[in-house]
């Protein structure tokens, strides 16, 4: 059994080359694929298994999230923690038989998992995708500036924020030295006076793509703040029915809504239910059965909520990459 630290998957992570990532960019939609077809299956031909993830909110103003989940070849279980300090936890991977194959640290691989899901339709999004606007400056949307830069062809990257955020600057610092070409700029909310509105305006303009991460309750923009041309719009920040990142306008500006789950966005995801969407408005990215360019009519708009099976088919990944790099904590006899 293989015991992965926080640090050994961020090492993990950091040092991905563009194939690798691609790599598993096809690992993760292939078992998304897998689960919007056995859907169809009956109880004994299904190969994926994703039951509903049960909440516990405490007195505490904690929020806990427990997600089983099975790929028939690996099982597994996630366990995390949302709180004030962040995310934390942790993901069981277990073989066919109940071995139990390794314990990940969950935090990385919650964001890292995520924004790889977001680069799903971001790859097949034809338009250009050289200005990027990010809100928010959390491990979620470290994770979609790297994804983006190492999976694209990024000029411009814009990151708004209430306050200053110094790992996003120290990110700044690292991409700056890998990317000459790229400008990296921090829009901050919190002193910026009358001019926050005026830039944030002038930025969103521009954009060509627009990654909102951050767990809002009042949309980040109005629509009108965005021309007619076509932007990538991604929505990977609100988990609960309270939580908006864009309004009614900016969530229907296209003629669908691509998901990861519709039964988990039409219960969880508060764009959608605040603007009454139903099942027939949405597309899951495992209906996408090649890789074929989307071209919407108006904007792309994704919403991801996140799955058990999205933490597991990483979590064993990563796994088997540890253990050729002989990377993480073994435990014999567990």
């Amino acid at each position: 059994m293989l015991v992965l630290r926080d640090g050994d998957v961020l090492g993990l992570l950091s040092s991905l080359s563009r194939e690798e990532a691609q790599r598993l960019l096809s690992r993760l939609h292939d078992v998304l694929r897998e689960f919007s077809q056995s859907k169809a299956a009956g109880p004994e031909e299904r190969t994926i298994h994703q039951p509903e993830r049960e909440t516990i909110a405490t007195r505490l103003g904690n929020t806990s999230l427990f997600m089983p989940s099975s790929i028939t070849t690996s099982t597994g279980v996630k366990v995390v923690t949302i709180s004030s300090g962040g995310l934390k936890g942790s993901i069981n991977v277990f073989a066919p038989a109940g071995e139990l194959l390794g314990v990940l640290n969950a935090e990385e691989v919650t964001a890292f998992r995520t924004s790889l899901a977001v680069m799903i339709a971001y790859v097949r999004y034809p338009h250009p995708k050289t200005k990027v606007v990010v809100f928010g400056a959390g491990r979620q949307a470290e994770w979609h500036v790297q994804l983006a830069l190492l999976l694209g062809d990024v000029r411009q990257v814009t990151v708004v924020n209430r306050s200053s955020a110094r790992r996003m600057e120290r990110l700044f610092e690292q991409l700056r030295k890998r990317y000459p070409r790229t400008e990296f700029r921090l829009l901050l909310k919190t002193g910026a006076g009358p001019d926050y509105d005026t830039q944030l305006r002038s930025r969103l303009a521009d954009s060509e793509v627009i990654f909102c991460c951050t767990p809002a309750t009042t949309p980040h923009f109005p629509h009108s703040y965005l021309d007619r041309k076509s932007r990538f719009i991604s929505l990977i920040g609100s988990y609960k029915p309270s939580m908006q990142e864009v309004d009614k306008d900016t969530l229907l500006s296209g003629d669908c809504i691509y998901v990861d789950t519709k039964e988990g966005c039409l219960v969880e995801a508060g764009e959608l239910i605040k603007a009454n969407v139903s099942a027939d408005q949405l597309v899951e990215i495992g209906e996408l059965h090649d890789d074929s360019l989307l071209r919407p009519n108006g904007n792309l708009v994704f919403k991801c909520v996140g799955m058990g099976i999205m933490d597991l088919v990483i979590a064993r990944e990563l796994l088997a990459m540890a253990k050729e790099k002989e990377l993480g904590l073994r435990v014999d006899d567990f």
